[in-house]
């Protein structure tokens, strides 16, 4: 088979824990503490980047991405029957959080309805060119693809692979966004908008002995000094988003284990290529051109993470390229070609960004650098939890767009670039560009991808519908006394979490 994510695809047996499952010590509450709450609980319709420390909680995947990026089994085993055909064999005595069984037509219930057009659900793209979804028997189903797709078990492995309750969604309605019946290791409690959202163990969860914790109660703490506190004195175990300036304090404090690596995402800026200014490619230019991604690495991160110029980050090793370096920063050239754009006297622009205090930094940043070349910035200011609805509005001239990432250069580039992907709030148009990822989607060959992914990240540049400035190192914190592990997502996925 040939050098790609589909050449991983092995009869696997059952999945080693990344912890050391003969330590583990089993009961306790862990409190993790979390810059926001969740938008939705259906994996239908998610989109935040919040519900990543919720969803591989509460919900369960087909198959399952190591801490490595590798593709292991999860609730099934899989092989590829061809090139367009993906077998799914299901675990034995597999059930929901409600008691009703996980099988072949429930996978294919809930595929089928990511792909539903009327659902209306970002699932269906990263889907792709699934055709049909057969059950064989009751614990085998067969994919079948209309023509090769590279991202086919990225995709399950994440948000499309996420199985619910057919029974529980249909009973429930509406409700169901907000109380969730799926399969992971924990299982719904209550959740109390900005206040806390509570799990508990799943006794049925497939994994053996598995999970440890009794209980998680995730609590939304914007304020990073606040959630920094909490951590000290013990009230929150765990914590995500640690700011780059407070790490040499932790460091000394032999109660709190720091936990950092390179992450698979991007922090960057959507302009509204829809309508004036940024309709001109020239004025999305100039403002490109005005910010320099380096001092906002020493500024802000403290040189944690790297400069970013592109949506191919360095955790990616195989597809990442340490020589792209995009648009050169250059403020006069940006003040030169703004004027060219028929802005010699200057142009006012709202940026608007999630109120959390690096955030705010960056975009201060940005506002100080952008005066160079003649940019008026006015910072607005909105909750994390309102941004996804103000990018999918369209409501926006330039937006914070940060992303969590995938494992592979198309969840980075065919969501946020391809005219049909569901992150492309920026509204961009480039057919060239969707041609290439559409191809690299179909392409099985790894060094082929390699190439359009480089040509499609030269094109993107060309054309700037957003302002790359980092790619961040994942930075998180707990008590000594946590044992958990950390994935290049940031995700908390904490069925082999335990308090010692």
């Amino acid at each position: 088979m040939r050098t790609t994510t589909l050449a991983l695809l092995t009869a696997a047996a059952l999945i080693i824990s990344p912890c050391n499952a003969d330590a583990q010590k089993r009961g306790g509450t862990l409190t993790v503490g979390l810059v926001s709450d969740p938008v939705t609980l259906d994996p239908a319709f998610m989109g935040s980047y919040f519900e990543n420390f919720i969803q591989f909680n509460l919900h369960e995947t087909l198959v399952h991405m190591t801490p490595d990026m590798e593709i292991e089994p999860g609730l099934a085993e899989y092989r590829m029957v061809d090139d367009l055909t993906l077998e799914l064999k299901l675990r034995p005595d597999l059930k929901f959080h409600d008691g009703t069984p996980i099988d072949a037509e429930a996978v294919k219930f809930n595929l089928d309805r990511y792909l539903d057009p009327k659902t209306g659900s970002a699932r269906r793209t990263e889907l792709g060119p699934v055709k049909s979804v057969d059950v064989i028997d009751p614990r085998t189903v067969r994919i079948k693809m209309e023509q090769p797709y590279s991202q086919l078990l990225v995709a399950l492995a994440n948000r499309a692979g996420m199985m619910v309750s057919p029974t529980a969604l249909k009973t429930m309605g509406a409700d169901f966004a907000t109380k969730a019946v799926g399969a992971g290791p924990f299982k719904f409690v209550s959740w109390t908008k900005n206040g806390q959202f509570v799990l508990e163990r799943f006794d049925g969860y497939w994994r053996k002995g598995m999970p440890y914790l009794d209980k998680i109660v995730f609590r939304p703490i914007s304020d990073e000094t606040v959630r920094l506190t909490n951590l000290r004195s013990g009230t929150a175990q765990l914590i995500d988003a640690v700011p780059p300036q407070s790490l040499a304090g932790l460091k000394g404090d032999k109660n709190v284990n720091i936990v950092q690596r390179d992450g698979v995402g991007f922090y960057a800026y959507s302009f509204n290529v829809r309508k004036p200014p940024f309709d001109d490619v020239r004025v999305r230019r100039a403002f490109v051109m005005s910010v320099d991604p380096n001092i906002i690495q020493r500024v802000v991160y403290f040189n944690t993470g790297r400069p970013a110029h592109g949506p191919i980050p360095p955790a990616i090793k195989w597809a990442f390229d340490p020589n792209f370096k995009g648009v050169s920063y250059d403020p006069a050239g940006a003040k030169k070609l703004l004027a060219e754009a028929g802005h010699p006297n200057g142009l006012s622009v709202t940026l608007t960004v999630t109120s959390s205090p690096i955030n705010v930094r960056n975009a201060e940043i940005i506002q100080s650098q952008a005066t160079q070349a003649g940019f008026k910035v006015q910072i607005r200011q909105i909750d994390a939890s309102s941004n996804i609805r103000v990018l999918r509005a369209g409501d926006f001239e330039i937006n914070q767009s940060t992303w969590s990432g995938r494992a592979d250069p198309d969840g980075n580039m065919f969501n946020w670039f391809s005219e049909k992907g569901p992150n492309n709030f920026a509204g961009l148009k480039n057919p060239q560009i969707s041609e290439l990822l559409v191809k690299a989607r179909r392409t099985l060959d790894r060094p082929a991808r390699v190439k359009m992914y480089h040509e499609a990240q030269d094109l993107i540049a060309k054309e700037s519908p957003m302002l790359f400035t980092h790619f961040d190192a994942i930075i998180q914190a707990s008590r000594a006394n946590l044992k958990w592990t950390q994935y290049p997502d940031g995700a908390f996925q904490l069925f082999d979490a335990s308090l010692e």
